[in-house]
């Protein structure tokens, strides 16, 4: 029974410890762990096929419902058009107050092609600390570049990633 006890303890503690995204440390020239990203198809990606391939990659954090994100999109959306063979654009829309079939309508209603994913269950909002949207990150080889808060203009993208591309 003792033996049963101490598995079961190990087991959990290893649960916790190595469970689903713990905290990330968001900061310029922080490398970031491996984390997985869900598309709108519920199909589960690593983030370092994104992140490790060569290019530099804006990680953007929204939500449908914020008006902020609603302006920043369009200019993602450009952005990612004329940018899309040189720099990896992955577009994270938060869970909080929304749900999936929400933003899947929202993309759908603007026309965006721009490539989407969707935290189901929170853990990325948590493990980034994400306080607000849109939340704007980019990325070279899994090390933050830069971090932006608040919304992101298509010149400042292309000037952000006209630098050390």
């Amino acid at each position: 029974m003792r033996k049963l006890l101490i598995i079961i303890t190990m087991f959990l503690t290893f649960l916790v410890g190595y469970g689903k995204n713990s905290e990330i440390n968001v900061r310029k020239g922080a490398k970031l762990p491996s984390f997985e990203l869900m598309d709108f198809n519920r199909t589960k990606i690593k983030s370092h096929k994104i992140l490790n391939n060569g290019n530099p990659t804006l990680l953007v954090f929204v939500a449908e419902w914020c008006p902020y994100c609603q302006h920043e999109l369009p200019e993602i959306q450009r952005f990612y058009e004329e940018n899309k063979d040189s720099v990896n654009v992955a577009v994270v829309f938060i869970s909080k107050n929304t749900t999936l079939s929400d933003s899947k309508k929202f993309i759908d209603e603007n026309g965006f092609t721009f490539p989407v994913y969707y935290d189901l269950d929170r853990s990325l909002m948590n493990a980034f600390k994400i306080k607000s949207v849109p939340y704007n990150l980019k990325i070279q080889n899994s090390v933050i570049q830069d971090i932006q808060n608040g919304v992101v203009t298509y010149d400042k993208l292309s000037e952000l990633f006209s630098s050390g591309k």
